[in-house]
């Protein structure tokens, strides 16, 4: 009887320990961790929320927002080797891939193609008659923008020479005061700022998925983008757990998002420190999911062929492999559409 006894309580011991092995393997391994981000809410909005809805804190792990203006500023940053968590788009990605620093995409947060847009001056608008027309604008534009993708899917369908097109390289808000200044024609940039640049006196000319040239207005798929979580080869190796926690709250606040969008735009506003009327309008234009698809795996493969073909990057990398997928699907198989077979460097 002694003998059974203790075999049953050995019995109880080990289940106990069963179930509490996992949840042991997912406690963070670091408790504290610095997030660099773009302040706009294409980019960062679930990072935002999860912040001040304490849904980091519920997992046991603190994110320290580190906000900067412009996501064309991450690859001089991420060679520093200091920051191992951010959200960046494929151009980004590739870019900081293709220069031999390790970088992976975790999971996607947003489809925000709506949000990038080319918009004409008051200059512009006078000169243009035809898509023809850019050929003669002074555009002004980042360096190394994803806009320059769906610029030149544009000029594919309607017959320009992207070669003969003047690109000038500004930064969102200079561009805004060059456009109103009449120092360039157009620009191509993202929300807030062509959101300022209309207000002005601008016109949206199309974005990476709308047409608005005259006489070819509608949906088009000139740019696939999307706002991924990224991390370093270090973090991934080392933190894993730190991730999925990560990545469990921005589920979370994703939700919050689609489905209580008047509460979370008050937050993404006051974070973003953007007015709360045209914090709605730009998170309206943007698709919040985190939902892997082979769209998302797409659009960032076309920027490959892209890049290197302007000579931005010195050569074509396989665009499978700045993904890993295997924390998302361990936080929520679901939202694994496709999957990537990619080995931590």
């Amino acid at each position: 009887m002694r003998n059974v006894l203790k075999m049953i309580l050995a019995a109880v011991a080990m289940l106990v320990l069963a179930r509490a092995a996992p949840a042991q393997a997912q406690k963070p391994e670091i408790s504290e961790i610095d997030a660099w981000l773009v302040r706009d809410p294409q980019m960062s909005a679930q990072f935002a929320v999860a912040d001040q809805l304490g849904y980091f804190k519920e997992q046991g792990v603190k994110v320290n927002i580190r906000w900067y203006i412009s996501g064309t500023d991450l690859p001089s940053m991420w060679g520093a080797g200091n920051i191992h968590l951010g959200t960046a788009t494929g151009a980004t990605i590739i870019t900081i891939s293709a220069s031999g620093q390790p970088i992976y995409a975790v999971a996607p947060q947003s489809d925000i193609a709506g949000n990038q847009q080319v918009i004409l001056g008051k200059k512009g608008q006078e000169l243009m008659r035809s898509p023809k027309d850019l050929e003669k604008l002074k555009i002004g534009m980042p360096k190394g923008a994803s806009m320059t993708l769906a610029i030149d899917h544009m000029a594919k369908d309607s017959g320009i020479d992207f070669s003969k097109m003047q690109f000038v390289n500004l930064s969102p808000p200079d561009s805004v005061t060059a456009l109103a200044k009449g120092d360039i024609d157009a620009m191509a940039g993202w929300a807030p700022w062509v959101f300022t640049a209309i207000k002005n006196g601008g016109k949206v000319y199309f974005t990476g998925n709308k047409s608005y040239i005259p006489g070819k207005e509608g949906q088009v798929d000139w740019l696939m983008l999307h706002a991924n979580v990224v991390t370093s080869g270090k973090m991934l190796k080392e933190h894993p757990n730190t991730l999925k926690a990560v990545l469990r709250a921005l589920a979370k606040a994703t939700t919050a998002i689609n489905t209580n969008r008047d509460a979370t735009v008050k937050i993404v506003s006051r974070e973003m420190k953007i007015e709360e009327g045209l914090t709605k309008d730009i998170m309206a234009l943007n698709a919040y999911s985190m939902e892997l698809t082979p769209n998302v795996y797409k659009g960032v493969g076309e920027f490959v062929d892209f890049l290197f073909g302007l000579q931005r990057i010195p050569h074509r990398i396989a665009a499978e492999d700045v993904f890993y997928t295997k924390l998302l699907k361990e936080v929520d198989p679901k939202l694994v559409k496709w999957e990537a077979k990619t080995e931590i460097k």
